[in-house]
């Protein structure tokens, strides 16, 4: 699992999202104008 935390529209929200999807998921979400400021591998 991959916690990613982004900035959009002056909100912090964060998801966590397979390891194989994480990239992708990243890539989309910067695509909708979102900042991300962490990205981590996680065990849960």
């Amino acid at each position: 699992m991959v916690l990613i935390k982004w900035l959009i529209n002056g909100h912090r929200l964060e998801e966590r999202v397979p390891l194989s999807d994480a990239r992708h998921r990243k890539y989309e979400l910067e695509a909708q104008g979102a900042v991300i400021y962490w990205s981590e591998r996680t065990y849960f």
